[in-house]
C-alpha cells in the first residue's frame, strides 16, 4: 500500500554571498515541540540544500486537519532553527558587527501580498547571548491555512544579504625588484582605487595601501570583479605598463575592521 504525501509548505533560504544563490552554510532542525507534533500527527520534515519542506499523509481537507492539530496539541505554530556550519557566517552576512543575536522570521511578517508566488519573509534581528542558532523561523498554522486557500503550493522564502565593505589592499614588496609606480586597475567601471599610501604594518613591515572608492562592495565566495596590480615603468621608448598581479585575491571574511567613520573594511595583504 503506497502512502501519499501532501506538501503543507516549503521554505527556502537564499544568500547573496554565494555564487549559487543558496545559503550553503546552514542546517535546519525543528524544535522539540514541533518534532513531537510531526511524529504524533503523521507529518514529515524533509531537509533540502535550499531549506526544508513539510508534508502530511492526511486524507482530510488541510484546513480541517490543521485546525484539529492546533486544537489538540495546543500549538499554534511550527518552529525551526537554522544552525550555521561556517564560523564566518556573521562576518560575511549583513548583521550588526558589534551585537550577538539571531535573525527571526515569522510567517505573518511578510514582504509580499497574498498570491501564488513565493512569500518573502521579513527579517528581524533579535539580540541573544549565543549565535549558535543563527535563524529562528516560525510558521504559524493559521498562515498555512490562509495561504493554502490561494495557492496549491505554499512556499516561503528568506533572503540573506552579504555584508558590504570597503576593500583595502596592502601591497608588501618582499622581492628585490623595484617598482616605479604601482596602481590597481579594475574591470568594474564603478569601482576604483585610490593612489598608494605608504604605511607601516603592526609587524613593522612597510606596505602600500590601496583603498576602494566604494565602501559598499558586497562580499562574495567567488571572484566577481577582477582587480589587477599594475606597474608603470619608464623605458627608452616611454612609459610602459606591466601586470604585476593579475587577479588580486578577494577578501577573507575573517579579516574585517571597523574604521573611524564606522564603515567596515576588508583587509587583504598581498606579497610581491
Amino acid at each position: 500500500m503506497s502512502t501519499t504525501y501532501t506538501s503543507l509548505f516549503k521554505l527556502s533560504v537564499a544568500h547573496s554571498y554565494y555564487a549559487s544563490g543558496l545559503c550553503e552554510c546552514m542546517r535546519y532542525e525543528a524544535t522539540q515541540e514541533t518534532n513531537s507534533i510531526f511524529q504524533k500527527y503523521g507529518m514529515l520534515l524533509r531537509i533540502e540544500q535550499s531549506g526544508f519542506e513539510v508534508y502530511t499523509t492526511t486524507n482530510q481537507a488541510l484546513e480541517t486537519y490543521l485546525n484539529y492539530v492546533s486544537q489538540v496539541s495546543q500549538q499554534t505554530a511550527f518552529v525551526f532553527s537554522g544552525i550555521v556550519t561556517d564560523a564566518n557566517f556573521h562576518n560575511f552576512t549583513n548583521v550588526p558587527m558589534d551585537e550577538i543575536g539571531v535573525l527571526s522570521y515569522e510567517s505573518d511578517q511578510t514582504l509580499s501580498e497574498a498570491s501564488s508566488e513565493t512569500i518573502q519573509l521579513q527579517e528581524t534581528f533579535i539580540q541573544k547571548d549565543s549565535t549558535q542558532k543563527a535563524l529562528s523561523i516560525t510558521i504559524k498554522i493559521a498562515d498555512i491555512i490562509q495561504w493554502q486557500q490561494t495557492s496549491d503550493h505554499v512556499q516561503f522564502n528568506i533572503q540573506l544579504q552579504a555584508r558590504e565593505t570597503q576593500w583595502n589592499y596592502y601591497i608588501i614588496n618582499n622581492s628585490n625588484q623595484e617598482y616605479n609606480k604601482l596602481e590597481i586597475q579594475s574591470t568594474e567601471p564603478t569601482i576604483a582605487f585610490t593612489g598608494s599610501t605608504a604605511v607601516t604594518l603592526q609587524n613593522g613591515q612597510n606596505a602600500l595601501l590601496f583603498t576602494s572608492n566604494n565602501p559598499q562592495i558586497p562580499l562574495k565566495n567567488e571572484v566577481t570583479y577582477q582587480f589587477n596590480l599594475i606597474n608603470t615603468r619608464k623605458t627608452i621608448a616611454g612609459e610602459r605598463q606591466e601586470i604585476v598581479v593579475k587577479g588580486l585575491p578577494i577578501p577573507n571574511p575573517q579579516n574585517l575592521q571597523i574604521q573611524d567613520d564606522l564603515t567596515i573594511a576588508s583587509l587583504m595583504y598581498v606579497y610581491i
